[in-house]
Order: structure tokens, then sequence, then C-alpha cells
């Protein structure tokens, strides 16, 4: 496995796919397929972009074994190989975290994102024992899911000293940081390790200005599975170097991204897949509904977001 090439196809917007269900629950492949479509077709490729499929905003904790391995193979056929494919590994067992990444890889996913296992209170030596024990086991190459907003409550979350210790694992090729409240440690981390990992930005907003600054290779995007074109032209500035029109054209989206939190006047926190599935109703794609314990939007809820998209004219 040539660990460099593979990192170097993890560059652009990281298209954070829904998956969508019919109102049964079961999986909706044929609309995946058309989602997928629509973003490579309106120029999402391979250096320019790559899909996070399953993830975590699309409810990845939710799917059986089963339905993981046919998320992966859809997501694969449905880009005809132009835009690589990084499937989510969000798991508490070791086992089914092997099994995942050994179907993703059979499956054509060129790389899988794994987050530390949820639930448990983890330190350093947990934390690091779980990727290089996972390394050992598979040949596909690893994206760490670094949840620094887990840190509070859990404990999780890399130091320089930890990302220092993984550096010395050769399939672990990527990170991926978890929410803004990053930067002290990302940019120290991307000052020191951004020729050894690819970083991806994990935060929905312009601070991901800061880190392609300091080498990043790219962002965790929703909106680009909805609008596709809006966040490749934010990542041709970024390239370009045209930072202030950067920060500039990404601010238009604030309004947007808000909604994901408590922010924004909702007066109460939005899972993001219902807002992101409502969103793809907007433009005319499949969202459907999400699976429990969340739910879509209310109608009233669904009114204010088509009215706010109204007023962005993206």
């Amino acid at each position: 496995m040539d660990w460099i090439e593979t990192k170097e196809l993890l560059r652009g917007p990281a298209a954070l796919v829904m998956t969508p269900f019919h109102q049964d629950l079961s999986l909706n492949l044929e609309a995946l397929t058309q989602n997928i479509r629509y973003m490579t077709d309106a120029g999402l490729q391979r250096g320019r972009g790559f899909l996070v499929v399953p993830c975590g905003t699309g409810e990845y904790v939710s799917l059986t074994r089963n339905e993981h391995r046919r998320l992966v193979e859809t997501a694969v056929r449905a880009t005809d190989g132009t835009v690589p494919v990084v499937a989510g590994v969000g798991t508490c067992s070791y086992l089914d975290a092997i099994e995942m990444a050994q179907t993703a890889q059979q499956a054509g996913a060129c790389c899988v994102m794994v987050p530390a296992p949820f639930y448990y209170e983890l330190d350093e030596e947990v934390f690091f024992n779980w990727y290089a024990t996972l390394a050992k086991a598979v040949t596909i190459p690893i994206m760490v899911y670094d949840q620094v907003f887990r840190r509070a409550s859990l404990g999780a979350g890399l130091r320089l000293e930890g990302i220092a210790r993984l550096a010395e694992i050769p399939s672990l090729i990527s990170f991926k940081y978890g929410c803004p409240a990053q930067h002290l440690d990302m940019v120290p981390a991307l000052d020191q390790y951004a020729e050894r990992f690819a970083f991806i930005h994990g935060s929905p907003d312009f601070t991901s200005i800061i880190s392609h600054m300091h080498g990043a290779y790219g962002f965790v995007s929703a909106p680009v599975t909805c609008w596709p074109t809006f966040e490749l032209h934010y990542w041709d500035l970024l390239e370009a170097r045209q930072y202030h029109e950067a920060a500039q054209w990404q601010a238009r989206i604030a309004p947007y991204t808000r909604l994901f939190s408590r922010e924004g006047g909702w007066g109460q926190y939005l899972f993001a897949a219902a807002v992101i599935k409502a969103t793809l109703e907007y433009v005319g794609l499949y969202g459907g509904p999400v699976r429990p314990p969340f739910r879509v939007l209310t109608e009233e809820q669904r009114e204010r977001l088509f009215a706010l998209l109204d007023s962005l004219a993206l």
C-alpha cells in the first residue's frame, strides 16, 4: 500500500454524505447514488474533494454492518472512480471496526475514518492503543478522527505528544479534528506534522482558513452536498491563497451553519442530519427521515429554514 499516494487523495472539501432512508427507515441506495452524482456533476473530483460515506453526521452509529458495506459499495460505484471515498467507521467494538474496515477496503474505499470508542472514558494511552491495535489488524489507511469536543466529558483527544507516537504507525495517514475549539492544539500540530499527515479541518466554518494557512489538506463540509459549486469555489480561493476573499465568501453561509448549534435564535439544538436532509430537499434532492433518537424538522422549523435559504441566495 502506498501510504503517501493515498494521503494525497484527501484534498479539498470532505463531503459529509447523508445516509438516505426510505420512510420505513431502510436504506435508499438509489437516492444516495443521485445525491453523489449531483456533486460529481458539479465538479467534485480527485484532488478537489472527497466523500465521507458513511459519516457521523450521516448517522453511521445507527447502521448495521451489512448496511455499512452496502453504503460504501454504492458510493464507490456512484463516483465511477472519479472521487475518493473515505468510509467512516464509528463503533465501540474492536471486532466490528476490523470487519467494517476490511469490507470498506474490498468495496473500493481508499481510507477509513475512525473515531476513538465513545461511551468510555479515555486517556492518551487508551486512545493510542485503539489505533495501534486496529492498524495491525487491517491494511487500509486510517484517518484518525480526534473528537476534541469530547475532552471535557470523556478525556478523549490527542496532544502533540500523542500525535508524535501515532506518527510512527505508517498506515495512519490523516487526522480529522472535531470542532472549532481545536486551534490552540491544531496550529502547533499542523506546523510540526503537516507533511506527515493529511490534516482535515473539522469545523464547518471559515476558521478552516487558519488551518489551510498552516498546511491542512481540506475541511469537512455538509454544504458541499447541497451547494457543491459554493464550497468548491471556497476551496479554489484557499488554494490560490486568497484568504481575505475566502473569508468573505464563506461568511455568507454562517447563518446556515449556526443552525447546527444552539445559536441563531432557534432556541434548541437541531440535529445536523435533519437540517442537511431538509436542505437537500430544498435543492431538489432526496433527504428523507432520520433514525431515532432524532427526528426530522417540524413544519415550522422547515419553513424557517427554507426562508433562510431563500435569503442566502446560494
